[in-house]
């Protein structure tokens, strides 16, 4: 069993299509189990199982036995879980502060109401347009256009460690100044 797996992981490695949908099919029942227990959206651990194996190919060449292949996958899956289960946790923040602000409206608001809304809809343009464009454009870039932080990395040519610090840094003064709402 062990030379077999050692042979299909060499296959693998050398971009044998074969090889790599005969690992993607013994291991993606387990992983989507997995995924599934800790997301609890199918959808979502359907995505976490895929990026898992895109992620296990880039780094095939990192896997050096120390561990069982499965448990090396099993950890790729846990950690982009965590990283589905972060980025849930500050999009649903920032979506409470932003519906409470903006996107709750009677169906059909009356005058005072319509004043009301249009006078949130001021202070949060206004807290945006507070927010240096660092800070400014990975918030809209994430929260209206919903791209992902790699993305986001990507466009603005910087490390994914420095979206999330801006992106936290912006919701935290966002927060600040619309009120204190900020966890």
């Amino acid at each position: 069993m062990l030379l077999m797996n050692e042979l299909l992981l060499n296959r693998c490695r050398a971009g044998d299509d074969l090889a790599i949908e005969q690992m993607v099919n013994t291991h993606q029942p387990k992983i989507y189990r997995l995924a599934l227990t800790i997301l609890d959206d199918p959808e979502e651990a359907r995505d976490a199982a895929q990026e898992t194996f895109l992620a296990a190919l880039r780094a095939l060449d990192s896997f050096r036995g120390q561990s069982s292949f499965h448990t090396w996958l099993a950890s790729i899956a846990i950690n982009l879980c965590r990283t589905k289960l972060q980025r849930r946790k500050s999009r649903q923040r920032l979506q409470i502060i932003l519906q409470a602000l903006t996107f709750t409206r009677p169906e059909a608001p009356g005058p005072e109401q319509t004043a009301i809304q249009a006078e949130k809809d001021s202070a949060l343009r206004k807290a945006l347009a507070a927010l240096d464009e660092k800070h400014r454009i990975p918030l809209i870039l994430r929260y209206y256009h919903d791209y992902t932080v790699p993305e986001i990395a990507q466009m603005l040519q910087i490390p994914a460690g420095t979206v999330h610090s801006r992106l936290n840094t912006a919701r935290a003064r966002l927060a600040g100044t619309l009120g204190g709402q900020h966890d």
